[in-house]
């Protein structure tokens, strides 16, 4: 085995961005530096960033928040656009758009919603029972949170297209200022049409609440609208069709897996726990310092960007040994996933997203039981635009 040095090491650190390598490589690399001491590193890339790698360093960022601020943005580069509520916002304004928030995603969701997502997922499997070819990605880990999206926001079905489109398209523009900044007006102004058509026809949904909601007792503005639907949409559909198909895949290529959750389904939510760890579906956010800190024995400077990396610290061998194993024995109730973040800015929507995958999943292995993937092997996961990772295509038959 050739020996790396650790200059070469030191340069391909200062040279890490999402934009430019797979998740693959970016796991090699995070092992290689933890290997040699460098847990906080520094990235030349998107402006000058440190990463953060190591689970505590991560999670003790998310809860400093008066440290490690949300603004101006949790996405680089940074885009012509208003800040994403309520995750580009620090107390007391964070606490008004949370507010807001749990209107609609609270720990009731999916309770109140988890009787329409079964029946939309049984209605997939209908259409799909049909075929003896499809893509799991596309035909069914795509289509299952953008129905509940519709269920929860108050959309028509028919919508759950537009919003897709919408969605990827705000992905693959975040490397690109200009694009991110006409991805971020389109969606708002989708978002917008839907909110102000309740103004005319209202229904008892949360479009018609959002379009006469207050923040600290003004209307929200045309901007913080279109900012409201941007964040609900894009957060509410990509991570959890990304975590959704990276749970089929998994389950799907090991047929012990397999048969051991169709044996045994209480053991289904241990699957989703496991698959969210080792497939965060959202690699990490940004985060600004407002003062000099030292982690990690690296000097940070006040006013420096620094990438909380989720994905790095949900394998961090400290906390999770033999990491990068897929491990349904593996005891999680100690240790507090990052895929969703942590702390006050914790992701809302996570209990939503478990539902929906604990529901999918089950439904799949008991309705289909001679599905299986068409060369399991060759799938890899992909960067899609800012920290997205994810399985572009998921080709699966019936025996």
């Amino acid at each position: 085995m050739a020996v790396i040095s650790r200059s070469n090491l030191d340069e391909r650190l200062a040279a890490f961005s999402t934009y430019e390598t797979t998740p693959d490589e970016a796991f090699a690399l995070f092992r290689e530096a933890r290997e040699a001491g460098r847990s906080v590193f520094w990235s030349d890339t998107l402006g000058g960033h440190y990463v953060f790698l190591d689970y505590a360093d991560v999670k003790a960022a998310h809860i400093d928040w008066e440290t490690y601020r949300s603004g101006p943005q949790v996405l680089r580069p940074l885009a012509e656009r208003p800040r994403f509520p309520p995750i580009e916002y620090d107390p007391p304004e964070h606490t008004s758009w949370r507010k807001l928030f749990a209107e609609v995603l609270n720990p009731d969701t999916p309770r109140l919603h988890e009787a329409a997502v079964r029946e939309d997922v049984e209605q997939l499997l209908d259409e799909l029972a049909q075929r003896r070819h499809f893509d799991l990605q596309a035909d069914f880990a795509e289509q299952v949170p953008l129905l509940a999206l519709c269920h929860v926001i108050g959309f028509d079905k028919t919508k759950r297209g537009e919003v897709r489109r919408l969605t990827v398209e705000l992905h693959a523009a975040s490397g690109d200022p200009q694009k991110a900044a006409a991805a971020f007006q389109a969606f708002a102004e989708f978002g917008l049409k839907e909110v102000y058509a309740r103004l005319e026809q209202p229904r008892d949904d949360f479009l018609t609440k959002l379009a006469h909601a207050q923040l600290d007792g003004r209307p929200l503005s045309p901007l913080e609208l279109g900012a409201t639907m941007n964040s609900l949409l894009n957060a509410g559909h990509g991570t959890t069709v990304s975590g959704l198909t990276s749970l089929l895949w998994e389950v799907l290529r090991s047929p012990a897996i397999r048969q051991r959750l169709i044996d045994d389904p209480s053991s289904i939510p241990a699957a989703v726990e496991e698959s969210m760890r080792l497939h965060t579906p959202f690699f990490g956010i940004y985060r600004m310092t407002s003062k000099d800190v030292t982690v990690g024995g690296v000097d940070i400077p006040e006013g420096s960007s620094v990438l909380m990396m989720w994905a790095a610290a949900n394998r961090d061998p400290k906390v999770f040994p033999n990491p990068d194993a897929f491990d349904l024995e593996r005891d999680l109730s100690g240790n507090r996933l990052m895929t969703f973040g942590f702390g006050i800015h914790a992701c809302m929507g996570q209990p939503m997203a478990r539902m929906e995958m604990n529901v999918a999943l089950a439904a799949l292995l008991r309705r289909l039981p001679n599905i299986e993937l068409v060369e399991p092997d060759a799938i890899k996961h992909e960067f899609a635009g800012s920290e997205t990772a994810l399985i572009k295509s998921l080709p699966a038959r019936i025996r």
